[in-house]
């Protein structure tokens, strides 16, 4: 047996131990009814804060108000199981999906103006819908109005004569629900899904340029978390026996997201211990009555200055290898039959020798009264190097975000390949032809070098959250094409050895290469690179030109090039467009350019600096 065929035991092992000694402590008694549901008490917390960690945590955004979704899973479970007539058994998983969906659209719902805003904005936006969900309650007669829900159903008393037989049952229930809870979040975490939602979490504009649909996935993220919370919600009633709007109040979102901080945001291990912690220590300190609260008080503070991150940080205990191992043998046992590799599907770009594949015609933008750029007109053609200089403040970097969706132009029309893309977003330009770098460098800086340029590949993969949950052969497929993929990508720029570094570990040079590298595995027909040497040594320069010539000549793509540095722009651009305040003022070869008084006058300005490129011009033509 291999090391990971051991992992795969062990952890599954693990997991069935726990679960067997816990279950016959409950059931023979030696835990009595406290301890019992001090641990579903434990387990219902672990669910919400590990389903709070997808949005705070995995997505970035701050939310104040998931104790709102709790509390309507909660209640609409509870209506369900009174109000049906049949067996608690069958009425009960009934009652957690409604629950689980009635929370799921008021997230949809709440997410779709919130999430377009950010920080302080969006954490206001859902502590008000956490307190408007509960005044609602409040003065509903369905709900019990102020005084709540009573004779709901109890777990713990439901399923047989025996309160420990029943309490057992109830323990297996919600020990279930939040492995399969943890183990659809971690995995989910590690499929293309859980890419694009950690790369918006990393930088929002640089995953919507590699092509992520940042809004949807948001809302992905926010009304799977909701889901999930109102099916915690559900358990909760029914191990209580009943609800008040009170207990969902704002402490109840408050306790749920001190629990993500200080497990460490994103990591999912450390929510379950935080959990787990912060839920048994209030009790094992109840003999400390007097002194309880300062304890634990003491605790968390010296928590947060000698773990600033959290316990975990963004670390994680694997169980992926026992779910993996599970789904593979499911498979096994149901004859289903593995697929053959998928390599990313690769557009067809129907162009030809010397053809326009980018052009711009009277393109402009005005910010109120002021005309940022009007009146540009510029060609790009096939496989061509094409240089765009102008002085600071000359609109290039705005005239880059007209034509990757960032701003909408007020004049003008944009064709790439044929076809208009005014109005798009910058994730469907991106999807048609069209990636780019950024003036300051964009990376995912948390994940990994192979994991940055595979969440280029996102649009090119096609398998469900649902397979990247169950790890069906699908998901296996395009998963193991990607990486082929992706590490090919690697070995041409010559970092296929730093794949499992983490791109904030790379020297700024590797970090310009791996941006470049991310654009590529776009697979645009036109690549815009904004000052690529920017704070590059000379040897890193000379070795960025050598990089922009091989993409050239490797990927059949065109290229747009903004840079200050006259040597690089002399030496590998085809044609240069001179732009000042907004105004294209010069074009032609680089000699033409630099022989052009007004660009001279603009931007190279003294005879002295024209001289300067006058000397780099020749130093490239030698």
């Amino acid at each position: 047996m291999n090391m990971k065929a051991k992992s795969y035991v062990l952890n599954i092992a693990a997991l069935l131990i726990v679960y067997i000694v816990l279950s016959l402590l409950i059931s023979t008694g030696t835990f009595n009814s406290y301890i019992s549901g001090i641990l579903a008490t434990t387990g219902i917390a672990i669910m919400m804060t590990v389903s709070l960690n997808l949005t705070t945590g995995l997505l970035g955004q701050l939310a104040l108000g998931h104790a709102g979704f709790m509390s309507v899973g909660a209640y609409v479970a509870a209506l369900i199981t009174k109000s049906l007539n049949m067996n608690f058994g069958f009425a009960l998983p009934v009652a957690l999906i409604a629950g689980g969906l009635a929370a799921a659209l008021c997230g949809l719902l709440i997410g779709m103006p919130a999430l377009r805003l950010k920080g302080d904005y969006l954490a206001i936006i859902t502590l008000g819908f956490g307190e408007i969900i509960r005044v609602v309650i409040e003065n509903l007669s369905v709900t019990g109005g102020a005084s709540g829900l009573s004779r709901i159903t109890r777990m713990s008393r439901a399923f047989s004569e025996d309160a420990n037989v029943s309490s057992a049952v109830q323990f297996s229930i919600i020990f279930w629900m939040m492995v399969v809870m943890i183990a659809s979040i971690f995995t989910l975490g590690r499929s293309r899904h859980g890419r694009a939602i950690i790369s918006i979490r990393e930088n929002e504009v640089a995953a919507e340029a590699t092509g992520i649909p940042t809004t949807y996935y948001k809302l992905f993220a926010f009304t799977l978390a909701a889901f999930f919370a109102g099916i915690a919600g559900g358990l909760y009633a029914h191990q209580i026996g009943m609800l008040s709007a009170k207990t969902f109040g704002f402490n109840k979102s408050i306790e749920y997201l001190v629990m993500v901080v200080l497990g460490g945001m994103g990591s999912i291990t450390g929510s379950i211990i935080s959990s787990a912690v912060l839920v048994a220590l209030p009790e094992f300190l109840r003999g400390f009555s007097e002194w309880r609260l300062v304890i634990y008080s003491l605790l968390l503070i010296l928590m947060m200055l000698f773990r600033p991150s959290g316990l975990m940080g963004t670390k994680e205990f694997s169980l992926l290898a026992s779910w993996t191992a599970t789904a593979t043998t499911l498979k096994r046992w149901l004859g289903i039959k593995k697929r053959p590799t998928k390599m990313p599907f690769t557009p067809h770009y129907d162009v030809w020798e010397d053809s326009v594949v980018l052009e711009t015609k009277n393109l402009g933008i005005s910010f109120g009264g002021l005309k940022a750029a009007e009146g540009i007109d510029i060609q790009l053609k096939n496989d061509e190097i094409v240089g765009l200089i102008g002085p600071n403040g000359a609109g290039k970097t705005t005239f880059f975000n007209l034509l990757t969706g960032v701003y909408m132009p007020t004049e003008g029309d944009i064709i790439l390949l044929g076809k208009p893309i005014n109005g798009k977003p910058t994730h469907l330009i991106t999807e048609q032809g069209i990636a780019r770098t950024f003036q300051n460098i964009r990376l995912f800086k948390s994940m990994s070098v192979l994991d940055n340029i595979k969440v280029a590949f996102h649009t090119r993969m096609e398998y469900s959250p649902l397979s990247g949950i169950v790890r069906d052969s699908r998901f296996s497929s395009e998963e193991k094409g990607i990486d082929i993929r992706a590490r090919e990508l690697l070995k041409v720029f010559n970092m296929e050895d730093v794949a499992d570094v983490r791109a904030d570990g790379l020297p700024y040079g590797q970090q310009r290469k791996l941006e470049i590298c991310r654009a590529l595995a776009c697979n645009p027909k036109v690549l815009l690179l904004d000052e690529p040497a920017a704070g590059m040594n000379p040897i890193e320069t000379d070795e960025l030109m050598r990089t922009i010539r091989l993409i050239r000549s490797r990927f059949s793509v065109a290229i747009l090039l903004i840079e200050h540095d006259m040597k690089l722009v002399m030496g590998i651009c085809e044609r240069i467009y001179v732009l000042n305040y907004g105004r294209v003022i010069a074009q032609g070869s680089p000699a033409a350019i630099r022989d052009n008084p007004e660009v001279v006058a603009a931007y190279l300005g003294t005879t002295e600096q024209a001289q300067t490129a006058e000397g780099d011009l020749a130093h490239a033509e030698g």
